[in-house]
């Protein structure tokens, strides 16, 4: 791939005007993370062929990988304006997401699901911006049809366990938990999550099970060692 980078550097350097080279060129830097370069390329692009939507999400795209999320959110609306396309939703739902623009990444996410309904990640990222918004049955009803679409989403399978947990529905909390760990047997918060279950129900032998298991995954796990304790206290105390 450098080689291929280095050809069309090479092309450029004795015909700047070669439209098609520099494209390509672009499109490699972009796929290969040459960020500051690809910014400069597409700017280039733009100023002679303003009307080219795939530019305007390139330029996002590289934008996003460089954590400027503002003008990521202008370079995908504007890929939009010029022509809506599935891909063109998803990207700005995503920066939308790091933005906190919780209601406009939901428009952004439905968009794709007018058009895929199939789309599991975008049921995904509903559930989250369901979640903060705190409308917590949405975001339950988002996270069940990510797993009913991709049945290994461990993620889904989490954020429902966690609802679960805090609604006090703890056999539900349980099973999903369980689900993540067959899925990812060293998801070290799932078995920190069945041990703040186990220890909440007196069950002190299967918390210190799960706490171990914890600390085995993740050894800087703090919350662990300070459960540990907690129930070392509540041992001596019986």
């Amino acid at each position: 791939m450098s080689n291929d980078i280095e050809t069309l550097q090479a092309i450029l350097k004795e015909d700047p005007s070669n439209f098609q080279a520099r494209r390509e060129l672009t499109f490699m830097l972009v796929n290969n993370g040459y960020n500051e370069e690809a910014e400069n390329n597409l700017k280039y692009l733009i100023k002679y062929f303003p009307e080219d939507a795939e530019l305007y999400y390139n330029l996002g795209i590289v934008y996003e990988k460089l954590k400027d999320f503002v003008k990521a959110k202008t370079s995908y609306e504007k890929a939009i304006e010029l022509s809506p396309q599935e891909d063109f939703y998803y990207n700005l739902g995503d920066v939308l997401v790091e933005l906190k623009e919780w209601n406009n990444a939901i428009a952004s996410f439905k968009k794709v699901l007018e058009t895929d309904s199939s789309d599991g990640n975008c049921y995904f990222n509903l559930g989250i911006c369901y979640l903060n918004l705190e409308e917590k049955n949405l975001a339950t009803d988002a996270f069940l049809k990510a797993i009913e679409l991709n049945p290994k989403d461990i993620y889904a399978y989490f954020y429902l366990a966690n609802i679960y947990q805090q609604d006090g529905l703890t056999n539900f909390a349980v099973e999903y938990y369980n689900k993540v760990l067959e899925i990812s047997p060293d998801y070290s918060w799932a078995y920190y999550n069945l041990a703040a279950i186990a220890f909440q129900n007196q069950n002190m032998e299967e918390a210190k099970n799960y706490l171990y298991k914890t600390i085995e995954h993740n050894p800087f796990d703090i919350e662990a060692f300070k459960l540990l304790v907690k129930i070392s206290i509540k041992e001596g105390e019986t």
